[in-house]
């Protein structure tokens, strides 16, 4: 019978261990804060029905404008930075009055999305400035 090598065996061994650990950490987490807090995301719930409900829908299911969850917002957002979101929510919207939206509405309003979207929270507010070249995750 032929002996492995010392070092194959390591080599399986450590392959082994670190495809086990990869199932035991959290997945699309840019990192332990998450992506925006609870409050942020309540107060863009706020800002989505007083200003984005009447196109996309009070559940964001879409109407007069797409869909804002599940498939849809994952085909257009997932893997793009957090400023491509954050180019469509503050700057071109509302339709009738594109740049409208203040800018921590805006903020407030991607926190509610990404919270609606599965996108963990955490105890870090969603900054418009800071965390716009994060990439959002690929689902």
């Amino acid at each position: 019978m032929k002996k492995t090598p010392k070092v194959f065996r390591l080599s399986l061994l450590a392959a082994a261990f670190l495809s086990v650990s990869a199932f035991a950490l959290p997945q699309n987490a840019p990192n332990s804060a998450g992506w925006y807090t609870t409050a942020q995301a309540a107060n863009g719930a706020k800002a989505y029905q007083k200003t984005c409900a009447g196109c996309h829908g009070a559940t964001l299911q879409g109407g007069m404008g797409p869909a804002l969850v599940g498939r849809q917002f994952w085909l257009t957002y997932a893997g793009k930075k957090v400023s491509t979101l954050w180019s469509a929510v503050h700057t071109t919207m509302p339709m009738t009055a594109p740049g409208s939206v203040s800018a921590r509405n805006s903020t407030n309003i991607m926190a509610f999305l990404l919270q609606k979207n599965g996108v963990p929270a955490g105890s870090t507010p969603l900054n418009d400035t800071a965390d716009l070249s994060k990439a959002l995750p690929a689902k």
